[in-house]
């Protein structure tokens, strides 16, 4: 299945464009808000090649794809764009409360940057080597250079953040962004720097650093979008987006650096002297309980809740320890995995165990989570056990992250420094203890369910391909446009009433919005657009035509919105007509729908007479 069948696919089970209000990703999740959870085709959606898991997690449905969803993603995105989702609808998002809402706000505002922020955290890492290692000074233009590169994400973290707040609070980035720059503004920066006094309309300002800080931009964007709310209540249109900014401007900016500044470090402050107190009692109880939970969290979505604190931390002390110890149970899982390939003699569990080990040294574990180790638990168990030491000795060794890099071979360079020997034992250590712990004690070839097993799989897909000619069906058929339901026996066409082309229904329409009657992809676009075919998810052909002999208008008073190749909806407005005027061309405008790919082999049942609404379930095809 390629990534633009899988999109679809998941477009599909999840309820289709209607019941999505918006959706996002990270890196192994999508991650979709929808209207009504209970539109999801859960049991088909498990089932699909590629998908790991699908769960609820703060009122946010998320479907775990491994690596590949950022290419899932993309290809939703041209099969439906956010602009044209139902992000707008703010009614019929779900309360989330509290925390699931905080999670969710976290989760947006720092999944588009991980990548960036691991890429400067190597680089980083690199420049310690090089100038530990005696290759290059940090006073040569060279180190300047590259630690302009790798240090600017963190220096202009506020700005960044700015954009992905703009995004997620839906503000004018631009004067998002400009609020994010008056915070690093060098006059400013340089009256912190020395300590400098100063006051705002005769009220004192205690000033406080912005550079790498989180809470104080978030703050500030948030206050942005309902002051831009209540601007466009109170400024004239006309004027609105010229004056609004300096309202903005002048509101915000005062605000944010005389009250959320201190209110940001002070609870920077407080959460980074909080977990380091933790740390210092007993760093490690503190790495091995971390160790051991934190794929506990991953696997609730919750472990985006740790991001503030590391940067705080990073803020505050120059390192964080919290990734250094998370690092080892990211590895265990892989372990985990490891083992159960070992051990296994089911291939296609073999073929699942491999990649997924394999993902873990590149910082990612849901593959191995959702692939093998939850699905046979004591697997599981292993992984935290194994991360759970790894996590201790991390900790007893002070092992700590320059940057925020996610532990993976590639990373190690961010974790270059004190107890950098110590973190490269807990994290192979980790990777060995749970392998073999899985391999003696976890797993064994009697947990894999009958079903699941390579002989009976090579059973159903032999079983399938000999009934392939005779593959059931059963497909709702849904009313294309407002109107009245005509029997196929009554259209005014001998080539749809006596059933020639396929069995199916007409509606004599009332509008000329004319919909898609089933899901599906647009096989053709005829050229007079008064006839569609969509071939549905198991292969049913049908055709939409429009009107008797409307062919003769080659085109007039059509409009299509669909073409070759799109994939559409039941109720995806696929094309208009303007009725009143096909019927004083002396046309009947009749709305014909035919299944031609089922003949004298198909059941039809009406579901609906008389009036209908489009979208409405009009007749339901089975095979027989």
């Amino acid at each position: 299945m390629t990534n633009k069948q899988m999109a679809e696919e998941i477009l599909q089970k999840v309820g289709g464009k209607r019941n999505v209000i918006s959706y996002s990703h990270c890196s192994t999740r999508l991650r979709l808000d929808l209207k009504d959870s209970s539109k999801i085709d859960r049991e088909s959606l498990d089932k699909l090649d590629g998908i790991l898991s699908v769960m609820d997690v703060a009122g946010q449905t998320q479907i775990v794809l491994g690596p590949q969803v950022q290419y899932i993603y993309e290809e939703l995105q041209g099969i439906f764009p956010q602009s044209s989702s139902a992000s707008s609808d703010a009614g019929s998002q779900k309360k989330k409360g509290f925390l699931g809402s905080a999670l969710e706000i976290i989760s947006s505002l720092f999944t588009p940057l991980i990548d960036v922020l691991i890429g400067a955290g190597i680089l980083k890492g690199l420049l310690s080597i090089l100038t530990a290692s005696g290759l290059l000074t940090d006073a040569s233009g060279t180190y300047q250079i590259l630690n302009a590169a790798a240090d600017s994400l963190y220096y202009f973290l506020p700005v960044v953040l700015a954009i992905t707040c703009a995004k997620r609070f839906k503000t004018n980035m631009f004067v998002s962004v400009t609020i994010a720059g008056a915070l690093l503004y060098p006059n400013l920066t340089a009256l912190y720097d020395a300590g400098k006094a100063i006051s705002f309309l005769g009220i004192p300002v205690q000033l406080t650093t912005f550079k790498s800080s989180v809470f104080p931009i978030i703050f500030a964007i948030l206050l942005l979008s309902y002051v831009e709310k209540g601007l466009a209540k109170l400024l004239p249109e006309k004027i609105r987006s010229r004056i609004a900014p300096f309202f903005s401007l002048l509101i915000v900016v005062p605000v944010t650096i005389t009250v959320f500044g201190p209110l940001g470090s002070m609870l920077s402050n407080t959460i980074a002297g909080f977990y380091m107190n933790l740390y210092g009692f007993n760093p490690m109880i503190a790495g091995g309980f971390i160790g051991a939970i934190a794929q506990v969290l991953v696997i609730f979505g919750i472990h985006w809740g740790l991001f503030p604190i590391i940067f705080s931390n990073i803020e505050k002390f120059g390192f964080d320890t919290i990734l250094a110890v998370f690092g080892p149970s990211i590895i265990a899982q892989s372990g985990a995995a490891f083992g159960v390939w070992l051990k296994t003699k089911d291939q296609r569990l073999k073929q699942i165990a491999a990649p997924a080990a394999l993902m873990g040294f590149f910082g990612i574990s849901e593959p191995a989570i959702y692939g093998i180790t939850l699905k046979y638990r004591r697997a599981f168990a292993a992984a935290i056990i194994g991360g759970g030491i790894g996590g201790a000795v991390a900790g007893a060794c002070g092992a700590r992250a320059m940057a925020v890099a996610v532990a993976a071979i590639p990373t190690f360079p961010a974790y270059f420094g004190a107890g950098f020997t110590g973190f490269i034992i807990a994290y192979f250590g980790a990777f060995l203890i749970s392998a073999v712990l899985t391999y003696l004690f976890g797993f064994n070839d009697s947990m894999i369910p009958e079903s699941e097993r390579a002989d009976a799989n090579i059973t159903a897909d032999h079983t399938e391909l000999g009934t392939s000619t005779c593959k059931a069906v059963a497909i709702k058929v849904h009313a294309p446009a407002d109107g009245t339901v005509l029997p196929l026996n009554k259209v005014k066409d001998p080539a749809f009433s006596s059933e020639a082309l396929g069995k199916g229904i007409a509606v004599i329409p009332k509008n000329g919005q004319i919909t898609a009657p089933v899901a599906g992809t647009v096989a053709a676009v005829y050229p007079t657009l008064h006839a569609y075919g969509i071939v549905s998810e198991n292969q049913e052909e049908f055709l939409i035509h429009i009107g008797i002999d409307t062919v003769k208008l080659d085109g007039k008073y059509f409009t299509s919105h669909v073409k070759t190749g799109d994939i559409v909806m039941p109720g995806d407005l696929i094309a208009a007509a303007e009725i009143d005027e096909i019927k004083k061309a002396g046309f009947d405008p009749t709305v014909i729908i035919v299944d031609t790919s089922g003949g004298s082999e198909r059941k039809m049942t009406l579901l609906r007479e008389g009036s209908v609404s489009s979208q409405e379930d009009l007749l339901l095809i089975e095979s027989l």
